[in-house]
């Protein structure tokens, strides 16, 4: 390895040297010149490597597959793509002769396991869960100087989405059944704990969406649901007494699956993050009723809060119905408001009455009436100011965009359940703050100990 360095060395002082006839294009010779040493210095240190720690795995008696008994078959070579380039590496080969299965018991222990090191395994998801796969490869290829197309890159992507999504599947069914507890979370219990809940379309291939009935122009679906989740915490209010949202502390869902295995994941969540310590949980919603429903079978003890904006939204859509009756709508807008900034309802509903509309108008406002009547207690607005609590659920509708949009709505896109998934695990437990479960790496997150 030492012969190796040098001829790299000379290699790169060559290269120096030549770079100094050519004016405007010194320093890009010679970092290309340096990574490329780098890059056979590092192939060379793997594979050395390797060398060194192959022969310390001890004989497997028994096949993995089928239990069976297994023969040693000698040597094989393998070709394993780096971060520092093509690799090809030695390890024993073992056979089962029940199964006739064969494997490299080292494979393991060295993480061999695929034709990709975890390194650049891990460029590939990072890349690929913010870029079309496309981009992705060509990021890959113009830092690393290491070509891959799409498709590999794809696959590489998913398969790191797959497993961490298996991993935190298990984390959701291990706190279902008790058979593990959560160590309290260190520090401080939260002061305000919010759980917030929204959802938004994804493109599908057609096949996602046969027999489905949709709002586009022939009737037919194109996009399935996307539910998301989000958590964070407050513990403190800016100088006009806005609340402030505590840095850090966004935790993400998003599934395709129905409302109540999203629900398990919320819960799972809200019990990570040791909400259940928290002097306040809100639960802030649109309004959709599945919304609701889970939040009173979740946690019966939270304040709901309807978002103000959708609120607000409705009361422009209610007049907008009658205008065209009205002498003055606006001032209708904000007497509305200002009943519902008062989460008086019965006033909205008595203001519309007292207009004596038409029995076919009528029936139009008193399904929008019913609608803030029915939700009264989640409308208290004048009261949770005063507290200093968010009201709106921006910060949801905006992980719709970052978490969903931004990487599966772009021009072109349509998207198997299957292939959007893993991508959506990755993007949620990187802005999450939970690696450990897409890397297999401790990141000081909350660990999962057996209960007694």
């Amino acid at each position: 390895m030492v012969g190796i360095a040098g001829a790299e060395i000379a290699e790169f002082v060559a290269a120096t040297v030549a770079a100094s006839g050519q004016p405007g294009r010194v320093v890009e010779a010679v970092e290309e010149a340096a990574r490329r040493a780098m890059g056979r210095i590092g192939q060379a240190m793997i594979e050395n490597a390797v060398a060194m720690h192959v022969h310390q795995v001890g004989p497997v008696p028994s096949c993995p597959t089928c239990s069976g008994p297994v023969v040693a078959k000698g040597v094989r070579q393998k070709t394993v793509r780096t971060l520092s380039g093509p690799v090809r590496v030695r390890r024993p080969w073992s056979h089962c002769p029940a199964c006739r299965s064969g494997f490299a018991p080292a494979d393991e222990a060295l993480g061999l396991t695929t034709t990709v090191s975890p390194a650049l395994a891990k460029a590939y998801a990072m890349a690929g869960m913010d870029l079309p796969f496309g981009h992705a490869a060509a990021l890959v290829h113009e830092v690393a100087a290491i070509a891959v197309s799409a498709s590999t890159l794809a696959r590489s992507c998913r398969a790191a989405g797959q497993r961490a999504k298996a991993r935190a599947d298990a984390e959701t069914t291990a706190s279902q059944t008790a058979v593990v507890s959560y160590l309290p979370p260190a520090g401080p219990a939260p002061s305000i704990g919010y759980v917030l809940m929204d959802g938004t379309g994804a493109p599908m291939v057609p096949a996602e969406t046969q027999q489905r009935v949709g709002k586009a122009a022939d009737g037919r679906a194109h996009t399935r649901e996307v539910k998301i989740g989000l958590l964070f915490t407050q513990t403190q209010r800016d100088k006009d007494g806005a609340p402030i949202r505590d840095p850090g502390s966004n935790s993400y869902i998003a599934t395709f699956d129905d409302a109540d295995h999203f629900a398990d994941e919320l819960t799972m969540e809200y019990i990570r993050r040791g909400f259940y310590r928290a002097r306040q949980l809100i639960v802030i919603g649109d309004g959709a009723k599945w919304i609701w429903n889970l939040a009173d079978r979740c946690w019966p003890e939270a304040t709901q809060i309807v978002d103000y904006y959708h609120a607000a939204e409705h009361v422009h859509d209610l007049v907008s119905m009658i205008d065209h009756v009205l002498a003055r709508p606006g001032e209708l807008i904000d007497q509305l408001l200002s009943h519902l900034e008062r989460g008086d309802t019965p006033a909205m509903a008595a203001t519309i009455d007292a207009l004596h509309l038409h029995p076919h108008l009528a029936a139009k406002t008193d399904k929008a009436i019913d609608y803030f009547t029915r939700n009264t207690r989640r409308m208290q607005y004048h009261h949770y100011r005063e507290k200093g609590w968010f009201i709106g659920s921006g910060q949801v509708e905006s992980a719709c965009k970052t978490i969903v949009a931004q990487r599966a709505k772009q021009s072109g896109m349509r998207w198997t359940i299957n292939g959007l998934t893993p991508i959506l695990t990755l993007r949620t437990l990187h802005r999450s703050d939970r690696d450990y479960l897409i890397w297999e790496e401790n990141l000081s997150q909350t660990p999962l100990t057996q209960a007694a």
